[in-house]
């Protein structure tokens, strides 16, 4: 039986309550935390092809001395409760929520039956829980997403919904995007600080190497990277990514393990990021799991370059970045480029 759009989306709100705490659910939560809002659109390079737009809302809970037990556990506490480093007390401790939507178009939107040769039309509408375990030196992530793949991401009508706003014509394709599919991945991702700044406060720089992987029926590939950020007054987490999944919000480390700050609360930094991965399967490229739909294959190896600032306010970071992403298929006409802009505030 096919289902109503709506009640993909109700299903996906009622999974990211089931995953969210109940305490929180319950009552209006007592503490604060970290906000993390994240916008990425190749209008910002002046295209609309490819990866053209990413949107995702991002909370992570404060520094937990334990997982279970906490107001902030949730569904898969007890699955992240097996992590060894959970009971280790170095490090630092937080929990995850986010919701997010991803909207890929070919390059040509103005027919109606795209050639096989181009990127498929495809969205991905998720929720995402994980967990943090961080000191002052290295952050360690993983993070579960479950959503959907196909028409059931709203990726269509967001995307006709911002083009109204804008004045643009409908891209004519979307008749041909992936079938409706679950989609679940599982990211983990490992990231160091060199070198060890004690004193947060005044001109510094830094360097963040970061590994991970990410594996599931929506991407599988193998990262490794690093970004180079310096500035003054540098706050004291762990760096600018772009959207991706085991992306979140930023997670100052805080406490005893915590820098210490200037008295003067404006920072400010430039930074360059790279992040190169080896694909095993991507869905939006590879086509639907299950039955017959568009798809063009992948490259094998693929990196993101990227430039930007930060400024930071006391607990307010905001960042903006652009970013070059090596082509993703064979036939792809150009490397893609886009525009990222987030806020983090930690209250």
């Amino acid at each position: 039986m096919k289902l109503p759009h709506s009640t993909a989306l109700l299903f996906l709100l009622l999974l990211l309550a089931g995953l969210a705490p109940a305490a929180a659910r319950a009552e209006a939560p007592t503490t604060g935390g970290t906000l993390g809002i994240y916008v990425e659109n190749d209008a910002f390079a002046g295209t609309d092809r490819y990866y053209t737009s990413g949107v995702k809302i991002s909370w992570t809970s404060p520094d937990l001395p334990n997982l279970i037990g906490n107001p902030h556990a949730g569904m898969l506490m007890p699955f992240f409760e097996l992590l060894p480093a959970m009971h280790d007390s170095r490090y630092q401790k937080n929990v995850i929520y986010s919701l997010g939507q991803d909207i890929y178009t070919p390059d040509n939107t103005e027919t109606f039956n795209p050639p096989p040769t181009d990127r498929p039309y495809a969205g991905w509408l998720y929720v995402s829980n994980g967990v943090v375990w961080k000191t002052d030196r290295v952050r360690n992530i993983l993070v579960i997403d479950i959503g959907v793949v196909g028409p059931w991401s709203y990726a269509q009508e967001a995307q006709r919904y911002v083009h109204d706003l804008r004045g643009f014509d409908h891209p004519n394709g979307w008749d041909h995007q992936l079938h409706n599919e679950l989609g679940v991945t599982m990211a983990y991702e490992r990231t160091w600080r060199y070198p060890h700044i004690a004193k947060r406060s005044g001109p510094e720089w830094e360097v963040l190497p970061h590994a991970g992987l990410t594996g599931g029926n929506v991407k599988d590939y193998a990262n490794i990277g690093g970004e180079f950020r310096i500035g003054f007054n540098l706050p004291d987490d762990y760096g600018t990514p772009s959207i991706g999944p085991s992306s979140a919000a930023s997670t100052p480390v805080d406490g005893p393990l915590g820098a210490d700050r200037s008295w003067f609360p404006l920072g400010f930094h430039v930074f360059a990021r790279v992040d190169g991965r080896a694909v095993a399967h991507n869905i939006f490229l590879d086509g639907s799991t299950f039955g017959n739909s568009p798809s063009v294959g992948h490259n094998v190896f693929v990196a993101d370059l990227s430039t930007g600032f930060v400024l930071n306010w006391r607990n307010t970071k905001m960042a903006y970045a652009l970013v070059y992403r090596t082509k993703e298929f064979a036939a792809q006409i150009a490397p893609q480029v886009y525009g990222s802009v987030s806020l983090n505030w930690t209250f």
